[in-house]
């Protein structure tokens, strides 16, 4: 494989040997940003100057000292959410095209303190609201194993810029399958930590403060020893609580597969999923057997899934609703006073989620915690669950209305929105979730699978994630980019 599909921790010892230099590795990733992303149009901004700066000087540190970060000079790209000096942050809109920021995002100093180089941001839709990484500003990123097809979002710009080649990690961000849609669809990994865990300070549009509900910063990268070398230098605690508080996360339950308790859902009646992702699935349970897992391919959620769903959708959109306008909030409530009591369907449940009372949200928030104690007397079982990522594999781009769309999963029609049920199911009550490749279909899409492990025990999700690693092809170069 190309030098250009190194992992980031070999990358980092072949600039530490002196193979090669900072400066020589940023050059060959601008150069590749420039042979592809024409057509791949992954990366929206660059700071090359400041990139440039940046190698020469840890070229120059690298010979004078042997005190250097685990990423020193390995070149990297973050999402265009997070805050980075010298590019806009414009979360996909126009109307925020010179919204540029005077401080870096808590993430970048963490990478660059870590002694990575970044060079840029990827594409993200417009408010990072979409399975689709396009907008009216930086135009559409396409996926780069079929340029017809999405490549995933919000982080979709991110999984692009792993999968071509550009970059050696990536920080995305997830509250809807953010980081994990894009990397089912592109053919790599993210991890989705515990909720609270990662700061994300420096990830946010306008000057809002308070942290969004259930949304979560992370790592993206080819292989998941990067992610979670990633997930190390991203993770930690920051601010006033700093003073008196340290994150010390339990070690993963089990060194190998051998005994650990696996659970396996593949198929919910609130969400169909295509059968090759499935039978996928239960090909890697099997094979999780075969390494001395316990395995329970009949396992059942511990929580009812349409109620849990219903639960995450009025969480979810009351994070939205702060950022209506008060025209906009007026219209949304006009309409929530009109519904039906009976009409459960998903605008329905949009509208109401937007225009709730804190007497509402309390009471969604009150069936959270219910349903995080039923998910800890699961991980009291199991040690790992494995879902899918998302129903299908990735689909053909779709400029209709969001509200108009469906998707054809095995032929059959399913709402547009059904799709944050997967992703939902274990962001609502924080768990950490990790998403690796798992091969690709008949038609030669990837497929990725989601491990769920138990609240704070992210280590345990990333070490059932490197052992199932194992036991595939993990990532795979997409034809004519090895």
């Amino acid at each position: 494989m190309s030098m250009a599909y190194r992992s980031a921790v070999e990358m980092a010892k072949a600039i530490a040997d002196g193979e090669m230099g900072a400066v020589e590795a940023l050059e060959a990733a601008l150069a590749r940003v420039d042979r592809f992303d024409g057509t791949l149009n992954a990366v929206c901004n660059r700071v090359d100057e400041r990139a440039m700066e940046r190698a020469r000087t840890l070229d120059q540190t690298r010979l004078r000292t042997a005190d250097r970060g685990p990423l020193h000079g390995v070149p990297m790209t973050v999402k265009e959410g997070y805050d980075l000096v010298g590019a806009p942050t414009t979360w996909g809109r126009s109307d925020f095209a010179h919204n540029y920021p005077s401080v870096d995002a808590h993430a970048v100093r963490r990478f660059e303190q870590a002694g990575a180089v970044i060079f840029g941001k990827t594409n993200v839709p417009t408010d990072l609201r979409d399975w689709q990484s396009d907008n009216a500003l930086y135009g559409r990123t396409v996926n780069p194993w079929d340029a017809t097809r999405t490549p995933g979002g919000s982080s979709g710009g991110s999984a692009v810029a792993l999968a071509a080649g550009y970059s050696y990690l990536e920080a995305g961000s997830d509250i809807g399958g953010s980081l994990r849609n894009p990397a089912h669809y592109c053919g790599v990994c993210a991890h989705k930590p515990t909720y609270g865990i990662v700061p994300t300070l420096g990830h946010a549009l306008g000057d809002k403060l308070v942290p969004s509900d259930i949304s979560v910063c992370g790592p993206m990268a080819r292989g998941v020893e990067d992610l979670l070398l990633g997930f190390e230098i991203m993770s930690g605690v920051v601010g006033p609580e700093a003073l008196a508080w340290q994150l010390t996360l339990p070690p993963a339950r089990h060194p190998s597969l051998a005994g650990c308790r696996i659970a396996v859902v593949a198929h919910s009646a609130v969400c169909a999923v295509e059968t090759s992702i499935a039978q996928r699935l239960c090909e890697l349970a099997d094979a999780c057997e075969a390494q001395g897992a316990k395995v329970d391919r009949g396992a059942a959620l511990p929580v009812d899934a349409r109620s849990a769903h219903r639960v995450y959708v009025r969480l979810l959109r009351a994070v939205m609703a702060p950022s209506l306008t008060d025209r906009e909030f007026e219209i949304q409530s006009t309409s929530a006073s009109r519904l039906d009591d009976d009409d459960d369907s998903y605008p329905a449940q949009v509208t109401r989620a937007l225009t709730q009372t804190y007497r509402d949200w309390f009471y969604a928030a009150e069936e959270r915690v219910r349903m995080q104690r039923s998910w800890a007397e699961f991980f009291e079982s199991y040690d790992a669950l494995l879902i899918p990522a998302a129903p299908t594999t990735a689909w053909m781009h779709d400029t209709t209305d969001k509200d108009d769309r469906v998707i054809q999963v095995d032929g059959a029609r399913i709402g547009y929105y059904d799709q944050l049920f997967w992703a939902g199911l274990t962001g609502v009550v924080y768990l950490p979730s990790t998403v690796i490749p798992m091969g690709c279909d008949a038609s030669g899409l990837p497929m990725g699978v989601q491990i769920v492990g138990p609240y704070l025990e992210d280590h345990t999700a990333l070490s059932v994630a490197r052992a199932i690693e194992n036991l595939t092809d993990g990532f795979v170069a997409p034809p004519g980019f090895g």
